[in-house]
């Protein structure tokens, strides 16, 4: 009797790590989500300085074979600021995107590596004390590797560690309007990592 049930929890296991996989026609929703506080005082003065962002980035994609997965993502970014002198910054930016993925799978086991190649056009504004700024938008491009872990054959959590990327922002100052642009390329793969989480359907 014994035998059989560890026969039939080994199986039930191998039926986990089997079905631990992208597969064709699977619809992938995720998304990230951060938050960051920071504060600084210094002695002998009154008031601090305070910074708070927030972000939140949902993906979906789709499954178009066992490897290959396609989809959009909207980047969101808020920040909001204030100086000892208790003037409020504040900025926000969407950025739409598409992204294409691929995934190999570990052996039988329940990891995958991915890469992922991605483009997003992101428009967003900055105001001081309630004036308007700055207007800006950014191309941003990337292609990043990855690890996932199926904890269920539908859960899964991600890492994805820097990549490659190539970003070129637009400033329009208000209310002049006088256009700047910078241009940036750079490996990143030891310099940013994120945290995710998606499920298949």
């Amino acid at each position: 009797m014994k035998k059989l049930i560890v026969v039939a929890v080994l199986g039930l296991i191998g039926t986990q790590f089997a079905n631990a996989q992208v597969k064709k026609g699977n619809i992938l929703l995720g998304g990230t989500v951060e938050v960051s506080t920071s504060s600084d005082k210094t002695d002998g003065v009154d008031g601090k300085r305070t910074q708070t962002d927030f972000g939140i980035s949902p993906k979906v994609g789709y499954a178009v074979s066992d490897k290959w997965v396609v989809g959009v993502f909207a980047n969101t970014e808020f920040s909001n600021s204030k100086t000892l002198a208790d003037v409020k910054t504040k900025s926000n930016s969407i950025a739409p995107g598409i992204f294409v993925r691929n995934y190999h799978n570990i052996g039988e086991s329940k990891f995958a590596f991915f890469g992922e190649a991605n483009v997003s056009y992101a428009f967003g504004s900055t105001k001081v004390a309630d004036t308007k700024t700055n207007k800006f938008n950014t191309i941003d491009a990337n292609i990043v590797p990855g690890i996932t872990y199926f904890v269920t054959k539908r859960f899964m959590v991600e890492g994805v560690f820097g990549g490659i990327n190539f970003n070129s922002r637009t400033d329009k100052p208000q209310p002049s309007g006088a256009e700047t642009t910078e241009t940036s390329f750079g490996l990143q793969f030891t310099k940013q990592f994120g945290l995710g989480v998606n499920w298949l359907f």
